[in-house]
Parts: structure tokens; sequence; C-alpha cells
């Protein structure tokens, strides 16, 4: 199937024989009319009718208020399987004139009695985190500790709540919409008075009509799988309230330009693409525009339930709360997406989730449960070329939990929580762009492969520029992917955060990038490093790190943790940092707006002391794909512990959680360690320190197994 890139033109007859959404009544008209309509009445009265024809779908706003919403039972709220539609639970009245379209989540705290928190999801309520504006707002609540009961409680917007049900458990939640719109179809038009399939619920001496293409979009799009045919949408912008679905589907989409032809759910909760299951799907050349921009949403992307289980109020995904993305996909085998442009999505833009070759379940969303067939197959490729995600409240490509060969390439990211968050095995991400966002994120909501089966993350990040802004933005590699290469990237106007954050994981090889930590435009000045280390067997060389101008005092450029293992770094050119390469683990001190960091031994603390020798201690160094983690490794008591005497583990039990130490230990609850493991084997060597303040600072409890050899220190000039 030939793109419209490569056509050269979107004339109509490039598309003959395909179908064309303007054929099933898709209107793609952004004209809307004003009039009159009363309560009880059908007919609204225009002051122009403008290119309303009967028969079409429209939506009056100002003449119909209404309420709807999910109920969440006190376990995973993200799960379909413990989410219901809200039926008489509550009551609900008001809601303020011109008020279009109000969230609001209700959280129960305790049950004996029963008490609850409120918010209202929309960022103008929330509280500013910090007096700095480059930082978000946080989630908060505007009303905590309530008691349930049967009496009007006030709540937003003029919208009062009573409750139905008493008895609540802790870690339940409501969801609820508060809307003031009415959808119909257009029955008739007579002079300037349109009639409608649908009475309104109030009187409106303001009402507002506009196009509405749902039902019409769908019905073409299921006629272009049935004759299997590719579908066309012409120029225009289609307002949608459910999005469009695909069901175990193979089918081309079309617009004629990702600038002319707009499919708009900013007035939903909703993806504009529900894709469950089928073989092969591509989605080109359109734009995709939702409600709510980076800049506008809380940076604390959920809250925790009572039961301790974090709930996403903007994850459209997951909660059914307020969220809008432009595709939502689950174990389709290939995709295509190409020249697309998606903005202002609270969400994640692009969200995969699903099985994969060995037969891991798919986490199913409510929106594709019902096919069982989804188990049963994987997305086996999934391209993302030459697309422009901008402004949007959370990832621009996301969770391709149990995906493969996930591709992004050449694409512009810009104001997003983070580029890329992705576990997919083999992914790609090469020649794409990024400002103002996490770089991107490597990892695996997932334990490690067992013997015989291939790890869960693979990556190759290559080739791509990745430009700092006022938002925090490390490239962060987390437990459980192997296999990572990250190469010949530019990375520029790093002053907010890391560059490179090595959290996790296991042979990782980072090699010939352009790391520039050099404060821009306005952007903080912030303490940060170029390449943080916390993960074992990697590789890092031929960088180029560095200040421009006078020597940073609060630049790294490497630092690696006490507890990784197996790190060679050699080769490398660090210039005008405060200290070259820093052992450590680093951590965050301080307030957020101060940007500081220390570097400290790997700490830990002692939970609970069992028989035998058996302990339990929170805050172990992550391990990707150990046979035998922490065993032989070394507990050192820290400067405050009643224990002096260092520690030799003998075992650890993955299962329990637990530690197998000597039976003489000696240790008690509460005691904080120091983790070390028993030989580092760091091979630091042939380095370059330019004009540097020190060199290497090696802080470290223990030194067997490190080589430093051939480094050249240039002094401060």
């Amino acid at each position: 199937m030939t793109s419209f890139m490569d056509s050269k033109t979107a004339s109509p007859a490039f598309y003959e024989g395909w179908i064309n959404a303007a054929d099933y009544g898709a209107s793609g008209s952004e004209f809307e009319g004003r009039g009159i309509i009363r309560a009880g009445s059908n007919k609204i009265t225009l002051e122009n009718t403008g290119d309303f024809r009967a028969g079409q779908e429209v939506t009056v706003y100002g003449c119909n208020p209404h309420y709807y919403g999910m109920v969440y039972n006190d376990r995973e709220p993200y799960f379909a399987r413990n989410q219901s539609v809200l039926s008489g639970e509550i009551e609900l009245r008001g809601f303020e004139a011109g008020k279009k379209w109000q969230t609001f989540i209700v959280h129960f705290t305790r049950t004996e009695p029963a008490t609850f928190n409120w918010m209202v999801v929309d960022p103008a309520h929330q509280k500013l985190a910090y007096k700095y504006p480059y930082l978000h707002n946080v989630w908060s609540w505007q009303g905590e500790g309530l008691p349930v009961s049967a009496s009007w409680i006030p709540l937003a917007d003029g919208v009062e709540m009573r409750f139905e049900k008493l008895n609540w458990l802790a870690g339940q939640s409501i969801s609820f919409h508060a809307r003031n719109r009415l959808i119909a179809r257009i029955a008739e038009i007579r002079g300037r008075t349109v009639l409608l399939t649908e009475k309104a619920g109030e009187c409106s001496e303001t009402a507002v009509i506009r196009h509405h293409d749902q039902e019409a979009m769908q019905n073409a799009l299921d006629k272009a799988v049935e004759q299997r045919k590719g579908l066309f949408i012409p120029a225009g912008r289609y307002r949608l309230n459910k999005g469009l679905f695909l069901r175990n589907a193979s089918v081309g989409i079309e617009g004629a330009h990702r600038e002319h032809t707009t499919l708009d759910v900013s007035d939903d909760n909703t993806s504009v693409f529900w894709i469950g299951g089928g073989r092969d799907i591509s989605i080109r050349n359109l734009g995709m525009v939702g409600h709510t921009g980076f800049r506008e949403l809380p940076t604390n992307t959920n809250f925790s339930t009572a039961t301790g289980f974090p709930f996403w109020p903007t994850a459209n995904q997951q909660m059914e709360v307020k969220g809008c993305a432009a595709a939502n996909f689950v174990s389709t085998e290939h995709l295509l997406f190409e020249d697309l442009k998606v903005s202002r999505m609270a969400s994640e833009a692009f969200y995969s989730h699903g099985s994969d070759r060995y037969g891991t379940p798919p986490y199913i969303q409510a929106q594709h449960e019902g096919q069982p067939e989804l188990q049963r197959q994987y997305t086996r490729s999934c391209v993302f070329s030459r697309c422009i995600v901008k402004d949007c409240g959370f990832n621009a490509f996301n969770n391709n939990d149990n995906a493969e060969n996930t591709s992004i390439l050449h694409c512009h990211v810009e104001g997003a929580f983070n580029f890329c968050e992705n576990a997919s095995r083999f992914t790609r991400i090469i020649g794409n762009y990024a400002k103002d966002c996490h770089a991107t994120s490597v990892h695996s909501c997932h334990i490690a492969a067992g013997q015989g089966k291939i790890g869960p993350t693979q990556a190759v990040i290559a080739d791509n520029v990745f430009e700092g802004g006022q938002y925090i933005g490390s490239l962060e590699i987390g437990n459980h992917a192997t296999q990572v290469t990250i190469t010949n990237n530019i990375f520029i106007g790093y002053s907010s955060e890391s560059a490179i954050s090595l959290i996790g994981g296991r042979r990782i090889i980072v090699t010939g990038n352009h790391i520039d930590l050099t404060r821009i435009e306005n952007n903080p000045d912030n303490e940060r490093c170029g390449i943080s280390v916390e993960a074992s067997n990697v590789t890092i060389a031929d960088n180029h790190i560095y200040c421009r101008g006078e020597t940073s005092e609060i630049v790294t450029g490497i630092n690696i943790a006490e507890d990784a293992v197996n790190v060679h770094i050699h080769n490398n050119l660090i210039e005008h940092c405060n200290t070259g390469i820093m052992a450590g683990r680093r951590v965050f001190v301080g307030t957020r707006t101060q940007g500081r960091y220390e570097f400290l031994h790997t700490e830990a603390v002692v939970t609970h002391v069992g028989n035998k020798g058996a302990v339990r201690i929170e805050g172990l160094p992550m391990r990707c794909d150990d046979i035998k983690p922490y065993k032989g490794w070394i507990l050192h008591p820290m400067k405050n512990s009643l224990k002096k005497k260092s520690v030799q583990i003998k075992d650890y039990d993955p299962a329990a959680g637990t530690l197998l130490l000597p039976e003489n230990h000696g240790l008690k609850a509460g005691d904080r360690l120091s983790v070390v493991p028993l030989m580092a084997n760091w091979h630091i060597s042939n380095n370059t320190f330019a004009d540097c303040s020190k060199d290497m600072v090696m802080n470290v409890l223990r030194r067997e197994g490190m080589i430093f050899r051939d480094n050249i220190t240039f002094p401060v000039s």
C-alpha cells in the first residue's frame, strides 16, 4: 500500500477503490451554530444553519446536564475486572451554567467509620508544587477525611453529591463526570429550525451545536475492514466521543495530510483508535488532538489508594477517568504509524500492551475485554515513523510490555513526560529528536526470563538528538533490560538532570555520545551528571562529556554506584566538570528545586530477623538476571548502627526475599547497612580529564578488583 508521502498527492483519484469516509456521512466540518432550545424540546432555532444536513450527528452544548461514572474496588483499580459502571451508589445534582465538563474522584480512606477524600480532575484545581514555573502541580485533594453520610455535600462548579450507599471499604474509589451536552442526530431542517432525534434536558438561550462524526466514521471503518479495502479520510476535523474500534482487523487508514485531517477527542475520555488483535494495521497522514497538554498536568502522575495501589486520574487506558490518547492497541501482530501529528493527549499518545511469544497473559483494559484471542498472539513488529508528538501530558510512546521489534524512527517529540517508556524486546530508537521530556526509559515490568528464553528487554538507541529543557530529562535504563546499546547520540542543554542514567539492567554499552551539560536559555542550573551507573556489566567508552566555558562546580562527568560490578570505562574525554569520575550511589537530598545530589554508599535497612540466619533487608540494589544475587557480598555496618562487624552473605532466597547469613550475625531490625560486592571488577583506563577540579574520587568501602591505568589529567587552566 503506497503512502501519501510516496504518492506525492492526496487527490481523491489516488484513493480510487478505497472507502471514503465522506460517503458514509462523515462531515469533517468545523462549523458551529448558536441558537435557542427549550427544556423537553427537540427543536433548536439557530442564527445560521450553515452546512448542517439532515441525518448528520451533532453535539449540542448547554442544554442537557447529566452524570456518569465508574466504581473501583479496593484492589488494583487499573484492571477492568475491578471496575463497574456507577449505578445508584451516589446521587448528583447541580452544574454551573456555562460549564461543559468536569470530572471528580472520590476515594474512601477508612471503613469504620467510612471516610473519603475528593478531588477535581482539572489542573486548575491542583496545588502548585514548587515556586519555580518549570515545575508542575501535584494531584491534591480538595476535601480530606470527610464522613460518609446521606447529606448533600458541595463539591465544585456547583456540583453536589449525596451517598445512597454508606458502607464502603477503604481503598475503593468512584470517578464521575458532570457534563452538559446532548449528542443527537438531525432529523430535519426547517428554515433556521433544526429538529433533533433527542430532547433537551433544560432551556438554553446560548446553545452551541457542532458536527459530530463518531457513528459515520465507525461505519466507514467497519465497511473498509469488511470489504478488505483501505479507508480514506478527507481533509477536515472529525469529532469523536468513543474513538474508533478495530477488532481482529487488517486495514490501512490514511488522511489527506496530518495538518489537514484531524481526529478530535478533545471533548471526551477516550483513545482515537482502540485496536484489539488483528494481523496488519497501518495508520498514516493524520492529525490527532486531545484535551490536556504537558504543562497543565500534575507531575505526580498517580496517587496511592488507601490499600497501596496506584491510581492514575488521567490514564484513560487503565482508569477510564479523564484521559485521551491517539492509539491503544493490544496484541496486534504488525502495526505501522507513519506521518502522524499528535497533540494535547493527557495519557500516553501511543499505548501498547499484550501477550508475548511465551504466552504471558496480557493486561487487558476495559475496552479490550471479551477478546480471548489476544493471549494467543503478540505484537511482532510496531513501527512509528516520522511522527510528531507535541504538548502531551504523559508519554509519547509507551509500554510495549510484551511486544517485539518496536521501532521509533525519525520522530519529533517536544513537551511530554517521556519520549518513550518502552519494554519491548528488540527495540530500536533511531534518528529522533526529543526536547523537554525524559529522553527515554527502557525497562521491563516483568521478571527476567528463565533459562532458555530470550530476556525481556533489548534496545538500540542511536543517532538521536536529545535536547534538555526546563523539565528533567535523562535517558534511563531500568532493571531487567539486558543487551542495550546507546551510541552516537547528542545530548545538549542537560543542566536539569543526568543525561544517561543506568539505574538497572545488565550488559549495557554506552559509546560515542556527545553529552553537553551546559546550561542554555532559561533552563534550571541543577547539580547534574553526564552518565550515572548503577547497573552491572557495563562498557562506557569514547564519549565526550563536558560543560562549555568555565569549570562547573556542580557537574560530575561519570558516577558509579558502589554496588555496580564488571564496569569498563575507557577512552572518554571529560572537560570542565567538578569531578571527572565519582564513586558512590547518586542520591537526591533536599528539595527538588535545589537540584541537590550526594554520592553515598549503597545503604539498606534490616526489616525482619528470622531463624537460622535468615533476614529481610529493604533497599538491596537491583540485580538483573543474577542466578545467585548477593551471594558472597559484604554487609558493612553504617556509622550509627549498633552492629560493629561486617557480615558476609551466604545465600539469597528470591522466593522468600530473604538473605541467609551466618547464624551469629547479630543483626536487629532497624540496623542500617552498606551493601558491597565482594569484587568490583572496575577497569578505568585511558580517560582524559581536562580542566576538571578533581579527576577521580573513589570513596568506596572495598577496592578489590579495581584497576586504574593510563588516565590523563590536564589541570584547571
